[in-house]
């Protein structure tokens, strides 16, 4: 049996006629309107066209019962001999019939949890049974059969089946629905036609007609991209009604201002960088928000972008906040900003977990007052007591790790800020947004003064000792590595992994262990020590994931890989062999056996990109408008794999003046 699927949802961007209850309907009272809108939401005729089919079921055919086979699916015309049903202790109630056929044959037809199935059949009534066929002691039935509609028997078309609940089985829903679309008619288009054509899309009428009532797998397709089209353009519309017009301010800076602040950087920028810094600096210009997505890999050279972004809208009078996810990234952050801004009259301040009372006052004042143009990071960027004078830009660094409310209130501390998002494996939600044009992608694809490769093993959990006795010489001759793990106490634990491992078979191998339990400072000097050679071996949780970077680190070691995402592990891999002269990497994944297939992806999708295609595929976008971080997108058919082409258009001329016209209208 073939299967289309395809999404449910509820939100609509169109209206597409008066409201009129379903109690219009022939055979809905107001006891069966009550069950629509109890266990669906569904009150009027629209709100009924709205619900789109869980999926497609290619027709059964009349097959006699001698040639009846397992597994098959079939109708089949019968009269009812006798009912009955049983409840073994413990189970569910299973209502059995026993139909004769036309040739005389004799069949059994079973319900399982159905037990209202038994007052709906009477003996000596007809019915037509679709469902699939079971065979035993060479007996032949049919299990959970439906009752096949008028005029369903002998169809060629697709059945489409919708969600049910107590009272509402899939027949009587897709029964009101036909009704529905005989009472309505033509439903009225609301897109003029030359928007349509640019999408290559049939009729609102068409499409509903047809998704409710298909004669083929491509008529589905086809209509399902009217509605499709629809949500890109309502996702469209909404985000130009609330996005800004202009800026704080108009960049007027002059082309000796913009060499300057390139000059500051200690290396030529790589032409991606060169690319990307071209494009911001037109988004600075254009008097309009920037609402960038910087997409780049690890060691790409995000960070030098940033800065030069920083300091562009510091040139202009405005301050800049930069959020860091651990604290490692946000001192590493504020470190290379410190070098790189080294005789500058500019001012630099931190806000981090372990601040002293006395550090935190004087970075609260000298940002409020607007004497402190910089400030970096983590969490403590979100108390409300951090106040700007003059907010002009958010810089997101491994946006995934915050949650969407947190970002909301930072970029509520300015008055419309410049945001730039930099990660180099988006989670869902934010790639979808990117691809679906909310945010405007920039792209670093080369790792900056680098070449060497990075080789991706997976490996079962229970080798782990093997690979430690294996990693012994290479230890001993002078090799650094990282070893992570998913989390710090317990038997698998870090803490107990660490000392286990040193106590036998690293005996002797400097080593030092760091997680997010531990202060700033101390995670800070353990990272320098791993820094300088002093410890051969740095144990760490995912705190390792970001902002760790140390040229020249050839392996990495991931226990318990299962318990992390495709992202993370692409993140922690990334710490390795950075810097122009480091020599190729190799990432070890331990995993439990049942997850080896999902990590092996690992293995050769080398770039962030992939990784992030790979999770939006698995997991889903998210919604765009809410807060979910991944999931489903609140869209009822738009799908932003199959429908590029449609994001694509959006970019078309007579549909930039339809939304022009749009948005104008509702000022």
């Amino acid at each position: 049996m073939k299967i289309v699927t395809i999404k449910l949802g509820t939100t609509s961007f169109f209206h597409y006629f008066p409201d009129v209850d379903l109690t219009v309907l022939k055979g809905i009272g107001p006891a069966k309107a009550r069950l629509f809108e109890e266990h669906f939401g569904v009150k009027t005729l629209e709100q009924l066209l709205r619900v789109m089919p869980l999926r497609y079921e290619e027709p059964a055919q009349c097959i006699p019962l001698q040639k009846w086979e397992e597994g098959q699916k079939v109708q089949v015309q019968g009269v009812v001999q006798s009912i009955s049903m049983f409840r073994p202790p413990g189970r569910p109630a299973t209502v059995r019939a026993q139909l004769q056929e036309s040739e005389g044959h004799f069949f059994e037809a079973l319900w399982f949890r159905q037990p209202w199935r038994r007052k709906s059949l009477k003996e000596g009534q007809t019915h037509f049974l679709e469902g699939k066929v079971s065979v035993k002691d060479g007996k032949p039935r049919i299990l959970s059969p439906r009752n096949v509609l008028p005029g369903e028997a002998g169809q060629t078309s697709l059945t489409p089946v919708y969600s049910e609940a107590p009272g509402l089985s899939s027949a009587q829903f897709r029964k009101t629905i036909r009704m529905a679309l005989e009472y309505v008619g033509e439903v009225p288009e609301t897109l003029p036609a030359k928007i349509l054509k640019e999408a290559r899309v049939p009729s609102l009428s068409q499409a509903l007609h047809t998704l409710h009532a298909p004669q083929s797998a491509d008529a589905v397709e086809y209509a399902r991209r009217r509605i499709a089209w629809g949500e890109v353009l309502a996702l469209e519309l909404r985000r130009r009604q609330h996005s800004p017009r202009t800026t704080v301010s108009d960049f007027q800076l002059s082309d000796a201002v913009w060499a300057r602040i390139l000059s500051r950087l200690p290396f030529e920028l790589t032409k991606d960088q060169q690319a990307v810094w071209k494009t911001l600096r037109k988004d600075l210009e254009s008097g309009q928000p920037l609402r960038r997505l910087l997409h780049g890999e690890v060691g790409s050279g995000k960070t030098a972008v940033a800065f030069a972004l920083a300091l562009a809208v510091v040139a202009q009078g405005g301050q800049v906040a930069l959020l860091a996810p651990t604290e490692i990234l946000a001192r590493q952050h504020a470190q290379t900003f410190r070098t790189w801004l080294e005789g500058a009259a500019l001012r630099q301040v931190t806000f981090l977990g372990d601040d002293t009372p006395a550090i935190r006052r004087e970075a609260l004042a000298a940002t409020a007052s607007g004497r402190a143009q910089i400030s970096i990071g983590t969490h403590a960027l979100f108390e409300s007591d951090v106040r700007f004078a003059n907010l002009q830009l958010v810089l997101f660094d491994e946006q995934h790790r915050f949650g969407v409310r947190q970002k909301m209130a930072l970029v509520a501390k300015g008055k419309c800020p410049h945001v730039l998002t930099m990660t180099a494996t988006p989670i869902p939600r934010t790639l979808a947004w990117s691809r679906y044009g909310a945010l405007d992608p920039c792209v670093l694809r080369s790792r900056a003064g680098n070449n060497a490769e990075i080789t991706t093993h997976v490996r079962a959990q229970d080798t782990w000792e093997d690979f430690t006795r294996d990693m012994r010489r290479p230890l001993e001759q002078g090799m650094r590595m990282f070893v992570v793990c998913p989390r710090i106490d317990g038997e698998d634990g870090l803490l107990a992994q660490a000392q286990k491992t040193h106590q036998a078979i690293w005996k002797n191998i400097s080593h030092q262990v760091v997680h997010g339990r531990l202060p700033g400072a101390e995670v800070a000097d353990a990272v320098e020590k791993f820094r300088n050679g002093t410890l051969q071996v740095l144990w760490g949780t995912s705190i390792v994931e970001v902002g760790l970077d140390i040229p020249g680190i050839p392996c990495m070691a991931v226990q318990q890989a299962h318990h992390f995402g495709l992202a993370s592990l692409h993140q922690l891999r990334g710490r390795l062999s950075r810097g122009s002269q480091a020599s190729d990497g190799q990432c070890f994944l331990f995993s439990d056996p049942v997850s080896m297939d999902r990590l092996a992806p690992l293995t050769y999708c080398a770039d962030g990109f992939s990784v992030a295609d790979l999770d939006l595929k698995t997991r889903g976008a998210g919604q765009l408008f809410g807060v979910k971080q991944h999931g489903h997108t609140g869209f009822r058919v738009f799908d932003p794999l199959r429908d590029t082409d449609l994001v694509e258009a959006l970019r078309r001329p007579s549909v930039e003046a339809w939304f022009e016209a749009k948005t104008s209208a509702t000022k």
